[in-house]
């Protein structure tokens, strides 16, 4: 049923892609990206959230989120650090039921609430706070700019007065958390289209700078949506960020999200990369996937705020959002995201980053669905050697050079921290910009915004192509080619299968038509003018240079825009 990054179409083949990323000077990637808040910055959220068990309307009352609550405290999330007990829709409204149910004794009226105290001091926040948890509040803040619906949201107002509204959440309700959603779907045209994406990040610069202010830094975590490429978002103090919509129960999302962490994942500093909620308890998910999306989004800094009817709950599940190793990870004072550095279709990719201690930590997860063996290049992590632990387990795996072999389950992954590291050599590269090349077809040289030459048009139609010649190969049989490379076109949402936030894409090696190698290559930024540099592949050249790359669409998707490759040099 799920697309499974066109593994039918790789015909066992994985040819060897890793990632070595640089962005151009300016681009509409680094304008979104924000200056991290004062000192000290906080760790990731770590939190419960009630949408999924309660939904937005009746269900949303004192009772069961006080229940909900109380089940934190007693299965042991409150000890293992969620601490944030996340109403995210349905307090913003007259809920029509029984005073003594409400969330709060004086209700939302018309969208906005009473700016006057309660009428008791019972609030949730009061109720929350002895059991050591902090309340966080989702909202749209005013009127929703992306509806999923025509009449979603047709009955809120703007708000008439945004600092009065969160004067009061703080320092009258207590919140300690703001989630703000104006924009509930971010469609590419909201993302990319200046004028739209200038309108949404207006509605987050409004609220940061009446949290800057008041100086509420110290006390409300702040969670944003998805920014849009606007020179308006050069600085913020948000404390997270969504970067893509929201997570499902599908390994599809799960690629989705992970693709579209990549052009985010190389900022050391600024709001945490917030990859969505984790997807536990009853839904579509095999554990193994579960502990594979856990522990990806731990290794990545992301907060890790789950949505599940906690009675529901399996033991597998709780122990594994507990796990004390993976949460040592996730609050790493460093707080740096890892990246992605090698990817191998059908078969594996490979993430890591650096920890506060000067150790590093890798994510290797398995596309294979089935259990298989994997082995994973230490120089893909740019080391001889290392020390390496199991994070989830703890188990000591001991010093190991060059390739570290383990069985991974289907869609399972491993999570390891590396220490004692040895650097592995270093690579030297020629380069052979791609207007140089052989334009064929529809393909044509575009010059983008930056002054920067790359080659567009890569048509599925069998005869657009980009064709490098008298490339050279190494003695070896396999040689390494980076590319440097253009991706924004963005999934439409996350109900889109055919569209997971990569291009699927066709090398085809000294004329060989009949057997291509492919690389699934991320999205690079919001615009069509924000490049990654650094997509490693590893190609069977011949040696001498009479080589030819061709590039070429794949599956009816146009390949990506190609600036230059660049040709490992091995004497």
């Amino acid at each position: 049923m799920y697309q499974e990054f066109f593994r039918l179409q790789w015909i066992g083949v994985a040819i060897f892609a890793s990632l070595n990323i640089a962005y151009t000077n300016q681009t509409p990637t680094k304008l979104v990206a924000r200056d991290g808040p004062p000192a000290p910055r906080p760790k990731p959220t770590m939190g419960w959230n009630s949408f999924y068990p309660l939904g937005c309307e009746a269900n949303v009352n004192r009772k069961d989120l006080l229940w909900h609550a109380d089940l934190m405290d007693q299965k042991g999330f409150i000890k293992a650090g969620y601490k944030t007990f996340i109403v995210e829709c349905g307090w913003e409204r007259d809920l029509k039921i029984k005073e003594d149910y409400k969330i709060e004794y004086r209700p939302w009226k018309k969208a906005h609430w009473s700016l006057q105290k309660p009428d008791k001091p019972d609030t949730l926040a009061a109720n929350l706070n002895p059991k050591g948890l902090g309340l966080g509040l989702g909202t749209w803040g005013g009127k929703q700019l992306c509806a999923r619906t025509n009449d979603e949201g047709s009955g809120v107002d703007p708000l008439s007065n945004a600092d009065d509204y969160l004067t009061y959440l703080v320092n009258v309700r207590g919140a300690a958390y703001l989630s703000h959603r104006p924009c509930d779907l971010a469609s590419p045209a909201r993302l990319q289209n200046i004028d739209q994406a200038t309108e949404l990040n207006g509605r987050y610069i409004e609220m940061e700078n009446i949290i800057s202010r008041h100086a509420f830094q110290s006390k409300l975590f702040y969670a944003t949506g998805q920014w849009g490429a606007s020179p308006k978002a050069t600085k913020t103090e948000v404390n997270s960020q969504r970067i893509a919509d929201d997570t499902v129960d599908s390994w599809n999302s799960f690629i989705r999200t992970i693709n579209a962490l990549y052009p985010y994942s190389l900022q050391n500093q600024g709001p945490y990369n917030d990859l969505g909620w984790l997807q536990v308890g009853d839904n579509k998910l095999s554990m193994v996937e579960k502990i594979t999306q856990f522990s990806f989004w731990a290794a990545a800094k992301s907060p890790l705020i789950f949505s599940s009817d906690i009675s529901r709950l399996g033991q597998a599940e709780i122990d594994t959002l507990q796990n004390p190793g993976a949460i040592a990870i996730n609050q790493d004072d460093l707080g740096q995201t890892i990246t992605l550095k090698h990817r191998y279709p059908a078969d594996m990719d490979v993430w890591s980053g650096p920890l506060k201690d000067g150790n590093t930590v890798a994510v290797i997860i398995s596309w294979s669905n089935d259990a298989t063996t994997k082995n994973i290049r230490l120089d893909d992590l740019g080391f001889s050697s290392a020390h390496i632990f199991d994070v989830m387990t703890g188990k000591d795996l001991g010093v190991i050079n060059e390739v570290y072999t383990s069985k991974v389950e289907a869609h399972g992954s491993l999570f390891l921290k590396l220490t004692e590291t040895k650097p592995a050599p270093e690579k030297k590269f020629i380069t052979f910009p791609a207007e140089q090349a052989e334009i064929i077809g529809s393909a044509q040289i575009r010059t983008t915004s930056r002054g920067v030459k790359v080659v567009s048009n890569l048509q599925a139609d069998g005869k657009s192509a980009l064709r490098w010649n008298n490339v050279p190969g190494s003695k070896s049989g396999w040689t390494l080619v980076k590319f440097a490379y253009i991706n924004a076109e963005l999934s439409p949402g996350n109900m889109d299968d055919s569209k997971l936030n990569f291009k699927h894409t066709s090398i085809v090696i000294n004329g060989n038509n009949e057997s291509p190698f492919y690389a699934d290559m991320p999205i690079t930024g919001l615009t069509w003018d924000d490049m990654a540099e650094g997509f490693l592949v590893s190609l069977p050249l011949k040696p001498g240079n009479e080589n030819t790359i061709l590039i070429r669409g794949e599956a009816g998707q146009p390949a990506p825009d190609f600036h230059l490759l660049s040709v490992e040099q091995t004497e």
